[in-house]
């Protein structure tokens, strides 16, 4: 008598399923936001901003950097996401990898950026540190401000931290520039002005 040998089918694994409907959603998340969808932007951020803060203090942390810039990192990020109609989110691709692994390696990237342009977070954070607005403020208020001393993006940024008070990621925001820029451009101008007033 001959004996049958039933093969059993191989389980199918279920991550790839799994990672295929994440993918899925994500698609449709992410194709709201490319149309502007403001809802769908809002639960992007709520979704996605615990991973990319880890990547950015993981990313920081490692290289020995301040965890201060962390949130003017991460605003950064955000920004770039829906900077020039948000053509970096377009570059997404769900057939390369899932969208939280694309986001880590994108916040790991602007992190690593950060670092390279300012290791030591050395121009004067002046959201933190309110005695710099003052000292700037008396100084703007003073009739012999030599204000031509200065150059027209450093006027600019200026006017948005002092006559619009916004603060450095918002002035970036506007400026299209980014918040670093921002706080090196202020330190520049402070110094000009400063040696140019009192000395």
């Amino acid at each position: 008598m001959e004996t049958t040998i039933i093969a059993r089918q191989p389980a199918a694994p279920t991550q790839c399923t799994t990672t295929a409907k994440n993918n899925t959603a994500d698609e449709r998340l992410v194709k709201l936001c490319l149309e502007g969808n403001q809802t769908a932007w809002n639960r992007f951020v709520a979704d996605y901003s615990a991973i990319i803060n880890h990547a950015v203090s993981w990313t920081l942390n490692h290289h020995g950097a301040s965890t201060a810039a962390k949130d003017d990192v991460v605003q950064d990020i955000f920004f770039r996401l829906i900077k020039s109609e948000c053509k970096l989110l377009q570059s997404w691709d769900s057939s390369r990898g899932s969208l939280k692994t694309w986001l880590a390696v994108v916040s790991r990237s602007a992190a690593i950026d950060f670092i390279r342009t300012d290791r030591t977070y050395l121009y004067d954070a002046i959201d933190e540190q309110p005695e710099l607005s003052t000292e700037m403020s008396n100084l703007l208020d003073l009739p012999e401000v030599p204000f031509h001393i200065l150059s027209t993006r450093q006027k600019s940024v200026l006017r948005c931290l002092y006559g619009e008070e916004l603060t450095a990621v918002e002035a970036a925001q506007k400026l299209d520039i980014h918040p670093q820029t921002v706080r090196s451009i202020h330190h520049t101008a402070l110094q000009k002005l400063r040696a140019t007033m009192f000395h």
